[in-house]
């Protein structure tokens, strides 16, 4: 029994795959191939190192920098429309889920912040919500515990500052806690539609996709603080690239997933009216 609810499961996954359309799969693969490929090139190449293009605008010399610690630039351009395209696929997908969208502009957010800088306080900040909307779409939580948590992270980093605690230690403190309730929350969701023979497919499909995003998640943040703790001092310097690398291969297919991970399918009503 155990055995045939395992393939059913797995079936009702590749029947959904092949459902989604064609150019968003062939996008999603070429974005994520082409900034591995790239990167392990380039952080080959170049390991560690920084490489400038010096232009000329008439009497002004123009300096940009092309190579960044081994990372291409149009790699780091790659990552972030990937992640900019998971935020519009959700969007066209599920029109009526509002709080998935909520969570993943807090997503591009943060990474539209930690891209110009990478050990910013408001771009971990920005992640906190993400997950907190997150947590609120499992969870079905009331829209009033948004002021309450709100209000929780606004005196822990006071406590922090009291304490002359880093601001980036206490976000982290949250955000760990909050990724970790967001796994807790998905997988409690996944057995229960894995193990129950009511369960529709798009549950099946939508628990199992935010399970393995959240597990990617935790992947992935793992590599940041590895290389948070080397950027910092703690670890030798080299390791920052390595981490740097992984926390994306782990990250982009998180963020596809995630996107997949609602059970609030058909149009708003607003377009419902214009059909």
């Amino acid at each position: 029994m155990k055995e045939k609810k395992q393939k059913f499961w797995i079936t009702k996954l590749l029947e959904y795959a092949v459902k989604i359309d064609m150019i968003w799969l062939v996008i999603w693969g070429t974005i994520f191939v082409s900034f591995v490929v790239l990167d392990s090139i380039f952080q080959t190449a170049y390991p560690g190192e920084n490489v400038y293009w010096h232009l000329t605008d008439g009497e002004n010399p123009i300096t940009v920098e092309v190579v960044s610690n081994g990372t291409f630039i149009g790699v780091t351009v790659l990552k972030y429309i990937g992640i900019v395209l998971s935020f519009i696929y959700a969007h066209k997908k599920f029109p009526r889920d509002h709080i998935l969208q909520i969570a993943l502009a807090f997503t591009l957010l943060a990474d539209t912040i930690l891209t110009f800088d990478s050990v910013s306080v408001f771009g971990v900040l920005a992640f906190c919500f993400a997950q907190y909307f997150h947590i609120a779409r499992f969870a079905k939580i009331k829209p009033g515990a948004f002021v309450a948590w709100t209000t929780f992270v606004a005196l822990l980093l006071m406590f922090g500052w009291y304490h002359q605690i880093p601001d980036m230690y206490v976000l982290a403190f949250v955000y760990a806690i909050s990724l970790s309730a967001n796994i807790i929350l998905t997988h409690r969701w996944w057995r229960k539609t894995k193990d129950n023979p009511d369960s529709t497919d798009r549950e099946i499909v939508a628990s199992t996709c935010a399970m393995y995003g959240f597990i990617l998640f935790l992947l992935c943040d793992t590599n940041v603080a590895i290389s948070y703790l080397s950027v910092t001092g703690t670890l030798p310097i080299f390791v920052a690239r390595y981490a740097n690398f992984f926390a994306w291969l782990f990250y982009y297919p998180s963020q596809v997933l995630i996107s997949n991970s609602s059970v609030i399918t058909g149009k708003s009503k607003k377009n419902k009216k214009k059909v």
